[in-house]
């Protein structure tokens, strides 16, 4: 279903759209009569809508449902900055995955600035419409010791230098954090440092080395392959 990012979404029984938020719709995706549009506020609210009205610069919606849906897990992302390609590509999989909050750190290694909050935002927008995604993540710009890695049941850091370190069982409700690293991976006092985090456990997959967008999609895997069990 095609899906319209509205920040200020409401409940109403109509919507009308104008300007560069019917723009794509009308123009783009050539919508049509009868069609269904989901609107998204990226905070849980979604509104199931159909198109009633279409001119060439304008549309109407006609609301057939609505929900506030639920956070099922609560993860979170710890990201080491890496080139901007592969950024963007992280940050529209952490979206369409449900990450709650990415934590963008400026690691030691990280050859990329954070680009323009706008562009940042443009990204979020576009990976949530794309998957119909009720929640749209949180962007923290911090440091490794500004994250409260006491405050998760479990932190998995995916690192292909060092051993792994294990712990306990986890609790399925339980919040997860995930870190991976930049291309160049963690710096040797960045690898101590993280190591010795509360609830830390460390990940050395059999595998080659992965990029960086393809570690989240992994270590994504691993917590929801977890919670499942």
């Amino acid at each position: 279903m095609r899906a319209q990012f509205q920040e200020n979404l409401q409940i109403q029984e109509t919507y009308h759209l104008k300007g560069e938020e019917a723009h794509h719709l009308i123009s783009v995706a050539r919508v049509e009569i009868d069609e269904n549009i989901l609107l998204l506020n990226g905070k849980g609210l979604w509104v199931k809508t159909k198109v009633s009205f279409v001119t060439k610069r304008e549309l109407t919606l006609t609301k057939l449902e609505s929900d506030l849906a639920s956070a099922k897990i609560i993860m979170d992302l710890a990201l080491g900055i890496p080139k901007k390609e592969a950024l963007e590509y992280s940050l529209k999989q952490a979206v369409e995955i449900g990450f709650r909050r990415i934590f963008l750190i400026r690691s030691r290694y990280s050859q990329t600035k954070i680009p323009e909050p706008e562009r940042l935002k443009s990204l979020l927008i576009s990976a949530l419409e794309q998957s119909n995604s009720p929640f749209m993540p949180e962007l923290i710009p911090l440091t490794w010791d500004e994250i409260s890695y006491e405050d998760y049941e479990e932190c998995l850091m995916l690192d292909s230098q060092t051993l792994p370190i294990k712990v306990g069982p986890q609790k399925k409700s339980s919040k997860r954090l995930l870190v991976v690293g930049p291309e160049g991976g963690f710096s040797p006092e960045e690898i101590d440092y993280l190591h010795q985090r509360p609830r830390m456990r460390v990940v050395r997959l059999p595998t080659p080395i992965l990029r960086t967008p393809t570690a989240v999609g992994v270590g994504a895997g691993l917590i929801l392959g977890s919670l499942l069990d």
